[in-house]
């Protein structure tokens, strides 16, 4: 459901939409919460509230998360094993037993972030990624007009907004638009 502060941001842009004008003058609510619910463009990215883990998991690199060199009963591949293994422990306690993950909230995507990235599991303790593009690209999406609007941010693949609005604008909240 829409707040007065939302309906009043949407109304000035529907009221500046020129695709928009018949349905105004005619009060087709439908068109308007059709325009306001059809995917914006150009695409505007806006990080999920959730992700289905599976997803998560099928993006995940999960070779890169474990050394590929041979243990040497040294200290330093013991560190880095441990390393690794802490970034596993933290990627375990964030997916094992969910279905979804909320994604929406910034401290679990930085959580992700770090379990996937600047992993010392290559030869020689190199650094490798374990798959944080890939996830950071399936826990976004392209938002609505409205979700849009009543958004900010660059809304880019890079730099997806947070959620202020998330759902349908109905045609009842429609006709509070025109």
């Amino acid at each position: 459901m829409l707040t007065e502060n939302q309906i009043t941001t949407l109304r000035t842009a529907v009221l500046a939409e020129p695709t928009l004008d018949a349905a105004r003058v005619t009060g087709d609510d439908y068109a308007i919460a059709a325009w306001c619910n059809a995917v914006a463009s150009p695409a505007y990215k806006v990080w999920n509230t959730t992700t289905s883990t599976e997803k998560i998991g099928d993006a995940i690199t999960w070779g890169s998360l474990t050394p590929v060199d041979t243990p040497d009963g040294t200290a330093t591949f013991t560190n880095r094993a441990l390393a690794a293994q802490a970034k596993q422990l933290n990627l375990q306690i964030l997916i094992q037993g969910r279905e979804t993950l909320s994604t929406g909230r910034s401290n679990i995507r930085s959580g992700l972030q770090d379990a996937l990235t600047d992993l010392p599991t290559g030869t020689s303790g190199a650094l490798r990624n374990g798959g944080w593009p890939a996830v950071k690209l399936i826990i976004q999406r392209n938002a609505t007009n409205a979700e849009k609007i009543l958004t900010s941010g660059a809304g880019t693949a890079t730099t997806p907004s947070d959620l202020v609005f998330e759902g349908q604008v109905t045609p009842t909240e429609a006709s509070l638009l025109r």
